[in-house]
């Protein structure tokens, strides 16, 4: 049978002793998200004239993109879920919580904005590979990647570091 616990037989303390770790990857991941968003829209609103018939770019973008995404929101689930001492905090006293505004923010505005962006990755993912015409793949591409590129920027914690490395 495999320990994870740490020699103290505290496992929780591994993910306190990976969490500056975590938050800087989560925080370059940010950047990567962003720039696969943007190339995703750009490349999706290029057959927004319905003139284009779907080009291996619009998917290999999209799949770049809804993968970058994934990978961002695993390393945001396991902050939030278990290395994070701001949602620890938030959660013993959600009450509390809602009260400051960067409790408030990580514990509810944050997670719900980015797992909103993440369902409308996937849906224009699906429904660049799915849509009746060539036309409707690329607006639909076009809007779900817009919209999800927009709740990210709203979700974005800006008052923070734009590039953590090492903490």
């Amino acid at each position: 049978v495999l320990d994870f616990k740490t020699p103290t037989g505290d496992s929780s303390r591994m993910l306190q002793n990976l969490y500056p770790h975590l938050l800087g990857l989560h925080g370059i991941l940010r950047w990567v998200v962003l720039a696969a968003a943007v190339a995703a829209i750009v490349v999706a609103a290029s057959g927004w004239s319905g003139r284009k018939p779907v080009s291996a770019a619009l998917l290999r973008f999209g799949i770049i993109f809804v993968a970058a995404m994934d990978l961002e929101f695993l390393v945001g689930l396991i902050l939030y879920f278990g290395a994070s001492p701001i949602t620890k905090m938030a959660f013993q006293n959600m009450a509390a919580a809602m009260k400051d505004h960067e409790m408030r923010f990580f514990a509810v505005e944050h997670t719900f904005y980015m797992f909103v962006a993440v369902i409308l990755a996937h849906v224009g993912g699906a429904l660049s590979r799915k849509g009746k015409t060539d036309l409707a793949k690329y607006r639909a591409a076009a809007i779900c990647y817009s919209l999800s590129l927009l709740l990210m920027l709203a979700g974005i914690p800006w008052w923070r570091p734009l590039l953590r490395i090492g903490g």
